[in-house]
């Protein structure tokens, strides 16, 4: 039987991608390797957004370069973003790779591999530039997002971005934005709740500007109020990503309406000075953000926020860094993924060099990171004791009779419990905070 190698970076896109794959090679006949070295097909999947992520992905081409001078006999593919924004310039840096696969060839590659097994080579750059197919622009195909067996699952419903932030890559790798067919969404969800999925995330580059026309047009709150009746075996709705300036208040009241949708929205800031936020191309002020974050927790009080933080872009001053620090401490997250810019070729912000030292955005970052973990544990702390529901997803690493659950707010939770309750939903008494996470026991 012939085996696959699958390694995943980046979104939760990517992942949901990679699933997708995992469960076509395996309707094809493939079965997983337990390690590189034994597989007939080594796939990486590849993120662009960052240039560190890049790096990683050029050292794990070497290692498997290695592996190959070593014996390996399989076929290496790229693919994804990395794919679609350097192209054929990875052959002459790692000429060793076999096939390139853009994003929008993802649901047909299978296609192309030979019929004699994925260990046959295709060593002629004639023979790979063949398959190669970068730029179709016939529009995002939707293939079926999900791994069977699983209790959680990413469901895409839309692909690609029209907002070009002008530090951001996505757009020119993902492309335009496209939405699904609420048709398609509902039929996948049924096949999700006969497979026993009991918790699903909704997922797009820019979820809350889903619209999907066809007999007039509907939105990402029109297409929830589809989906939510129809559940029956799926209790949980998350959704991601959000981008503030299209986040509605028709979403706001559907979210406080409907106890099936998680009370934590992830939603992304980036900056809290105005004049960053414009050279970003952001489309709003740190006032309409925090306007926003009023009315959402107004109406769905307790709402859980978590954010992205962009550190060090060309021409931050400090005190746009410290206007940042002030939008952090009024607003008060659960917690924030907190990054450094890096430039990347092709966006507009590309050619405003790179003008804040890595040892001031090192600097930076430090501050916001110290004052974000403060805000954290303060805020964690001010919940305990109490009475709280989660949906078990594993064994503690650190412990083998503890089990590991996730909260609505995206809390994490450890308890004594058996692996049976894996997948599973369980009232939990929550007394202690060690770090990050909740520490209770089961109770009724």
């Amino acid at each position: 039987m012939k085996q696959y190698w699958i390694e995943s970076y980046g979104c939760q896109m990517n992942k949901a991608e990679a699933e997708a794959l995992m469960v076509n090679l395996e309707q094809r006949g493939w079965s997983s390797a337990g390690g590189p070295q034994e597989a007939d097909l080594v796939v990486l999947n590849t993120c662009s957004v960052r240039k560190t992520a890049e790096d990683r992905i050029w050292g794990r081409l070497g290692f498997f370069n290695h592996i190959r001078q070593q014996g390996g006999d399989f076929k290496l593919v790229l693919m994804g973003c990395m794919t679609e924004r350097l192209k054929e310039a990875v052959w002459e840096k790692a000429p060793h790779v076999d096939l390139l696969v853009g994003n929008f060839q993802k649901p047909d590659f299978l296609d192309y591999l030979e019929p004699a097994g994925a260990g046959a080579r295709a060593d002629k750059r004639a023979e790979k530039a063949e398959h190669l197919n970068l730029t179709a622009d016939g529009g995002y195909r939707f293939a079926s997002l999900h791994s069977a067996g699983g209790f959680r699952a990413y469901l895409p419903i839309m692909h690609g971005c029209d907002n070009f932030c002008s530090y951001c890559i996505v757009p020119h790798v993902r492309g335009r934005e496209v939405s699904r067919s609420p048709e398609g969404i509902l039929e996948e969800i049924a096949r999700l709740e006969a497979q026993g999925v009991r918790e699903i995330t909704l997922l797009g580059q820019n979820v809350n500007s889903y619209s999907y026309r066809k007999d007039g047009e509907l939105r990402f709150p029109d297409l929830l109020l589809r989906i939510l009746p129809r559940l029956e075996g799926i209790e949980w709705v998350r959704f991601l990503t959000s981008h503030p300036k299209d986040l509605s208040q028709e979403l706001i009241e559907v979210i406080a309406d409907h106890p099936a949708l998680c009370r934590h929205i992830h939603l992304p800031v980036q900056h809290g000075s105005d004049r960053i936020l414009e050279m970003m191309k952001r489309g709003y002020s740190a006032g309409d953000y925090l306007r926003l974050v009023e009315k959402m927790q107004r109406r769905i009080p307790g709402v859980s926020l978590t954010t992205d933080l962009l550190i060090g872009f060309p021409g931050e001053s400090e005190k746009d860094f410290e206007d940042t620090m002030a939008l952090v401490r009024k607003v008060e997250f659960d917690d924030a993924f907190t990054y450094r810019y890096n430039p990347r070729e092709g966006t507009a912000a590309f050619a405003l060099g790179d003008t804040v030292s890595d040892a001031v955005k090192q600097e930076r970052l430090s501050r916001l990171i110290e004052e974000q973990r403060a805000i954290t544990r303060r805020l964690r702390l001010g919940r305990l004791p109490r009475k709280v529901r989660a949906l078990t997803e594993s064994v503690s690493r650190k412990n083998k009779a503890e089990l590991l659950a996730r909260t609505e707010k995206d809390e994490m939770v450890v308890f004594p419990g058996g692996v049976e309750k894996i997948g599973h939903f369980v009232t939990l008494e929550i007394t202690s905070l060690k770090g990050n996470t909740y520490w209770g026991k089961e109770t009724a």
